[in-house]
């Protein structure tokens, strides 16, 4: 069977545990994306084992083969004769948390595309699109800002 791959990495300036809850949360994706305001809270690690399945209002079922916090998620769908696999590897690397995403498909022959679609396809820009994603959302959530307000007038004496 054919398959085809993407990979995308991005560094963000936030922990591996709050990176791997962002991402296992489905609260955090619609449609395949993350939701770009998610008002995302982390949740207890873990919460959802390797073997956890359910089936998306598209239409498609998943399954979670690999769950370890902190470092590593993966989930497939099979649907029919195709299948995608996303692997989510996550590692902290001075400070910040350096996420690397793959996805793999692969397709019946009758599906098969030729060797330039498929180079256009390991090109494509929306594994890239969605790690950025994910780092504007995470980055975004910790972003303080303070209120424009004036400092005080001195009130120090000088002799």
């Amino acid at each position: 069977m054919p398959f085809y791959s993407t990979k995308a990495e991005t560094d963000i300036a936030c922990s591996a545990m709050d990176v791997y809850s962002y991402i296992t949360n489905p609260a955090n994706w619609d449609d395949g994306r993350p939701v770009d305001d998610p008002g995302w809270t982390l949740v207890p690690p873990g919460r959802r084992p390797a073997g956890t399945t359910w089936h998306e209002d598209r239409g498609e079922d998943w399954a979670i083969l690999e769950a370890e916090p902190g470092r590593r998620w993966i989930v497939r769908s099979v649907d029919g004769s195709s299948s995608v696999t996303i692997t989510y590897s996550i590692s902290e690397v001075d400070g910040m948390t350096h996420v690397f995403r793959h996805m793999e498909i692969e397709v019946p022959e009758e599906a098969a595309i030729d060797e330039h679609a498929r180079a256009a396809f390991a090109c494509s820009s929306s594994g890239r699109e969605l790690v950025t994603q994910i780092k504007h959302a995470l980055e975004g959530a910790r972003r303080v800002v303070l209120p424009d307000v004036p400092l005080p007038a001195s009130t120090s004496q000088t002799s």
